[in-house]
């Protein structure tokens, strides 16, 4: 009998790993998952056998070497479907701070003093340098969420949506104590939900880093934050570019 279970990859390039981790925090769900599957590539599990093709590949992540860029592109052309997940992959991660704050070739000297051979480039989310079908955000990645939209994509073989809906919707406090109102930082109106709005259910600001929703305004966030929190022009460049996600912001604002 022919075995018609997809295959699977799930990889990364530079980042902390974190998302597979959620992934595995998935218990016993995760393997259910796995009853539905063949793995193809997964550094974490040993002995998996070579495989050409993947039916779906799931990229943890940013390419900051020639040869990481190398790769994804071999993984895009090997894939079906490709799922980047994390806030790496999905709008470049703390690591993209280095290409709008200060000089970085003058910085990557301070840090090594032989930087021959080293690569040095600007960093790129994963859409910036192939197609990417599903994006999953998120530092680390909802492992609920992840769950549910893999299952959507096995079960209908479509691409979901995920809804453009604020952070405030999931959020505890909208009805009362909001943060933003109570002079924090929070940038959880402008912000994709799905993450079960975490931080400000445990008093700590959003922080963006599932990256924005669409059809947002950049300006009257800004304002809120200087009106509310008190906050510098440079302070609030400082909040919006945490996870590497500046550049988004501007890009899904309505009044562009």
């Amino acid at each position: 009998m022919v075995d018609k279970k997809p295959v699977i990859a799930i990889l990364s390039l530079t980042c902390c790993e974190g998302c597979q981790v959620s992934i595995f925090d998935l218990g016993e769900r995760f393997l259910e998952f796995l009853t539905k599957v063949n793995i193809g590539d997964f550094r974490l599990i040993e002995g998996l056998p070579d495989v050409d093709k993947y039916d779906i590949a799931i990229v943890e992540g940013t390419p900051l070497t020639k040869e990481q860029e190398r790769r994804l592109k071999t993984v895009r052309n090997k894939s079906k479907i490709l799922i980047a997940i994390g806030a790496c992959a999905c709008v470049g991660g703390v690591q993209e701070i280095k290409d709008y704050r200060g000089n970085k070739n003058r910085i990557i000297r301070q840090i090594y003093p032989n930087i021959r051979g080293i690569n040095n480039p600007n960093v790129k989310s994963l859409k910036e340098i192939v197609k990417v079908d599903l994006e999953i955000p998120g530092c680390p990645i909802n492992k609920d969420e992840f769950f549910s939209l893999m299952n959507e994509v096995l079960k209908t073989n479509k691409i979901p949506e995920i809804p453009q809906k604020p952070v405030c919707e999931e959020c505890p406090r909208k009805n009362k104590n909001c943060l933003l109102l109570l002079g924090k930082p929070c940038l959880g109106s402008i912000s994709l939900a799905g993450c079960g709005a975490p931080c400000p259910a445990n008093n700590f600001p959003c922080d963006g880093c599932r990256g924005p929703r669409k059809g947002i305004n950049l300006e009257a966030m800004k304002q809120a934050l200087k009106i509310k929190a008190r906050l510098s022009d440079k302070e609030i460049e400082m909040v919006m570019e945490r996870f590497g996600e500046k550049n988004e912001f501007t890009k899904v604002d309505k009044k562009l």
